[in-house]
């Protein structure tokens, strides 16, 4: 009796840990720029004006949140 090899779902075992690791390292990327997005926030301070020698300074913060929704 000869012995026949069962392939599940139309590929091999070599396949399918191929993909399982592609898709978790897509998941990985993902999580990451959601981090990174989260947590990024950008701080800028600009001189407004000079009175005398004294400079008034104005500090101005952008987060993720203050990005618009259409970009």
């Amino acid at each position: 009796m000869a012995r026949e090899k069962i392939v599940v779902a139309g590929g091999t075992t070599k396949s399918w840990k191929l993909l399982l690791g592609l898709r978790i390292f897509a998941f990985m990327a993902t999580l990451a720029a959601a981090i990174v997005m989260s947590l990024n926030k950008e701080t800028k301070t600009l001189v407004v004006a000079t009175i005398g020698t004294v400079p008034i300074k104005a500090t101005l913060t952008a987060k993720f949140q203050h990005t618009p929704a259409f970009v």
